[in-house]
């Protein structure tokens, strides 16, 4: 079988594309109210479970869903096109279980799929740190206990869902006995390993520390590690290697909700347009904004940057599936993937930008619709690779200093 085989039914896709769009009415009903609070809305954590997407993206041979890397983007989407923020903290869980179907040893695969499916566990994942981001090795330490686990302790930031989340997946250092880390930077990459551990397990916290212009309601906050006991099993397999093996589960699912957040902009703004009146002015006795040349060409702006989006969401996704990103530079795939990400995030601030401009000053009082998704779109350049590390990435291989394809 190949790495992202189709194993849903059409039947069974618009099954779960249906619970999809039913939880988004949910997510529209309570985003406004958790981004003015600047809080994650635990009380759609049961909800979430109740829907039957948790096990989404699990493989149907561990008992879950078997949805492909498309199917799991799609979901993505139509939950942004209720709350993209909401979205895109849950999201965080899909693109955990889809790293986790080739990064995890099978041992720990089958557990953590096992809590997935039977338990409906939620997974978050960070693997960032203040110093560096993603890109730094990891600070955060995991000292031998002379029992075959390890004594933990760091803290990771942009651990989004982490208020909902039962399980806690992230990449820490393998240090000496002592607890003396590598001066060898080479050395220090081989030993980050990923660990997955219970949420609630000793010596793990969360502070509170997200307070953000936009994406207020994903929750993203610093989780602490105290001297956590990580026991054998614990010990999912080499970070570095793994996680960017199975990059693509995080820039399509990003891109999946950026996608969908460009979406609900580009609709919320025609809607307004239709319905719209200046009432009387030098121009007339009872001006539309419809009828408007600026902004009838506005509109259709919107309206091809989205759906240029959409379509290379679409097309990244069927290179995935008939595995031609074989076809890539090896060295630059990470870029390559973040086509799509890229492509849909900048979509997403483009089409919020013209949507303010086209509505006028109504839209930039807090709290209207178009304003928090204005704000929400500044997210999309953080999320890795930044948009700049992929420019840079993908310049640097068409240029030819990384090496042959």
């Amino acid at each position: 079988m190949g790495k992202h085989d189709v194993e849903l039914t059409a039947d069974e896709r618009a099954e779960v594309l249906q619970a999809a769009r039913s939880l988004a009415k949910e997510f529209a009903e309570v985003g406004p109210g958790a981004d003015a609070e600047n809080r994650f809305p635990v009380e759609l954590v049961a909800r979430y479970k109740d829907s039957g997407l948790v096990p989404l993206a699990v493989p149907k041979k561990y008992g879950g869903t078997g949805a492909d890397i498309w199917t799991t983007t799609l979901v993505s989407r139509e939950l942004a096109k209720g709350d993209p923020a909401i979205a895109l903290a849950f999201n965080m869980h899909q693109t955990m279980v889809g790293i986790f179907r080739n990064l995890l040893d099978e041992p720990t695969r089958e557990r953590v799929f096992g809590q997935v499916v039977n338990e409906r566990q939620i997974i978050c994942g960070p693997f960032s740190e203040d110093r560096a981001g993603l890109t730094g090795l990891a600070d955060t330490i995991a000292v031998p206990d002379g029992n075959g686990g390890w004594r933990v302790s760091g803290r990771k930031t942009w651990a989004t869902l982490c208020l909902g989340a039962d399980i806690v997946a992230f990449n820490a250092t393998i240090t000496e006995p002592d607890g003396a880390l590598p001066g060898d930077f080479q050395d220090h990459a081989s030993r980050e390993a990923v660990f997955v551990l219970p949420m609630d397990s000793p010596g793990i916290s969360v502070v509170e520390t997200w307070d953000t212009m936009g994406m207020r309601a994903t929750g993203t906050h610093t989780v602490v590690f105290d001297d956590a006991p990580a026991p054998a099993d614990s010990y999912g397999g080499n970070f570095r290697q793994g996680l960017f093996g199975e990059f693509e589960w995080a820039s399509m699912s990003f891109a999946g909700v950026y996608c969908g957040l460009a979406e609900k902009a580009y609709l919320e703004t025609r809607e307004i347009l239709k319905k719209k009146t200046l009432g009387a002015t030098m121009e007339g006795s009872d001006v539309a904004l419809k009828g408007i040349g600026y902004v009838q060409q506005g509109l259709g702006r919107m309206c091809l940057e989205t759906e240029a989006a959409i379509r290379t969401l679409e097309a990244t996704a069927r290179i995935l599936v008939d595995g031609r990103d074989a076809e890539w530079n090896p060295i630059a795939r990470t870029a390559f993937l973040d086509v799509a990400k890229v492509t849909t995030t900048e979509t997403a601030i483009r089409v919020t930008d013209t949507a303010l401009r086209l509505v006028g000053g109504s839209s930039f009082r807090r709290g209207h619709v178009l304003e928090r998704l204005y704000r929400d779109a500044r997210g999309g350049p953080f999320h890795p690779m930044t948009t700049e590390q992929a420019y840079d990435l993908l310049g640097r291989s068409e240029l030819g200093l990384l090496g042959a394809p």
